[in-house]
């Protein structure tokens, strides 16, 4: 084989391998070209870029032998700065939602292209921001900004364009990003530094890039979260989120009880052993309470009034007792959650006089209670 031929083979080679390995992490923001135009509803017309919104609502025509050819396509983000008009001089805010909430720790590349057409370039105020911006509430924004763009962070020329890159450390809480003059020093415009009719001083921004510089995997709500602002075509509505935070709405708590009443039957006269027929019952129980889970469960011993007084209390004391160690030991880790006790022949559910409602006063109830959350 010749050997230029096969120095010329591993260049090759070696060219496919290194662009096939350098993978460009996930930009972050939704049309960083701008080239989506939003169809605004209330104005039956093409009016902004996708995903892109401003604070105050406006609309920001261009004297068209200022306006900058793009750096790729057809269009560009507009960046209201200031106004000729001393009244009108005050900041104005162009944000957009992250695709993604930014994870903490990690470090963040943000670049763009910049053309401030022709006149000096001062600062940019970036805001990254855990609530999305409002007309009522982005006067809120901390004083201090995110990202403070200046003539140092250009790094190299485009035709009439600069390129700016700066690094980004999040701290987690970050959802959307902010373009703003607020929080930097006033600039006083000269009458020839306006763009329009109405005196408004603008840069243009055009492919803007949020990427993180590690591994930080991009979200599962990434498409969604394109899709959401997409679909919001009200462009020039104030105070309307795009982003709608979803009501909390409480879970409601809620307390039932079962009551299970175990007749004297199933005990022997005057006996707290449990007969084969009431561990059954008991057994039935237990299945259930594996399976359902239970707050509380409380026991409790009853007599008639027939004989002594101090004995059927003793005596319904032992029978509660009895139950209670029969389902401890079925049910492990409840012994917490279960008492017993004797109430001997002071609460009759029934006359003592009869035989019938001396038999329904003896009697254990099982008081059960189940917390129900309701979400």
């Amino acid at each position: 084989m010749n050997p230029s031929k096969y120095r010329r083979s591993l260049i090759i080679i070696f060219f496919f391998l290194f662009c096939c390995s350098t993978v460009e992490a996930q930009n972050l923001f939704a049309n960083p070209g701008f080239e989506a135009i939003n169809n605004c509803i209330e104005f039956k017309a093409d009016c902004s870029p996708e995903a892109w919104f401003n604070i105050p609502a406006g609309n920001f025509l261009v004297n068209g032998r200022i306006a900058p050819r793009p750096v790729i396509g057809n269009m560009v983000l507009i960046v209201p700065v200031g106004s000729v008009l001393a009244n009108f001089n005050h900041p104005r805010y162009v944000y957009t939602g992250l695709c993604c909430q930014l994870v903490a720790g990690e470090k963040y590349d943000l670049s763009f292209y910049l053309n401030t057409a022709k006149n000096n370039f001062k600062q940019l105020a970036f805001y990254f921001t855990e609530k999305e911006p409002m007309l009522a509430t982005v006067k809120n924004l901390s004083a201090t900004p995110s990202v403070i763009i200046t003539k140092e962070n250009v790094d190299g020329d485009y035709k009439d364009w600069k390129h700016v890159k700066c690094e980004y450390l999040a701290t987690g809480n970050e959802k959307f990003f902010t373009i703003t003059t607020a929080g930097l020093a006033e600039v006083e415009y000269s009458m020839g530094d306006a763009m329009n009719k109405s005196g408004d001083v603008l840069y243009f921004i055009d492919e803007i890039k949020l990427q993180a510089q590690g591994n930080a995997p991009v979200c599962a709500q990434y498409e969604a979260n394109i899709t959401k602002m997409f679909d919001y075509n009200y462009r020039h509505t104030n105070n309307v989120p795009v982003f709608k935070e979803e009501p909390v709405i409480a879970p409601v708590v809620k307390f039932t009880t079962d009551t299970i009443v175990i007749p004297d039957l199933l005990f022997d006269i005057g006996k707290y052993d449990l007969k084969p027929g009431l561990k059954n019952i008991l057994d039935s129980l237990v299945t259930k309470l594996t399976i359902k889970k239970f707050l509380t469960i409380g026991i409790t011993g009853h007599t008639d009034n027939s004989g002594n007084e101090n004995k059927n209390q003793v005596l319904s004391e032992n029978r509660a007792i009895t139950i209670k160690n029969y389902l401890t030991e079925k049910i492990p880790g409840a012994a917490e959650k279960i008492t017993a006790a004797g109430k001997g022949q002071y609460f009759p559910v029934a006359e003592n006089a009869t035989a019938t409602g001396r038999q329904k006063n003896r009697r254990v109830e099982i008081v059960i209670t189940y917390l129900n959350i309701n979400k």
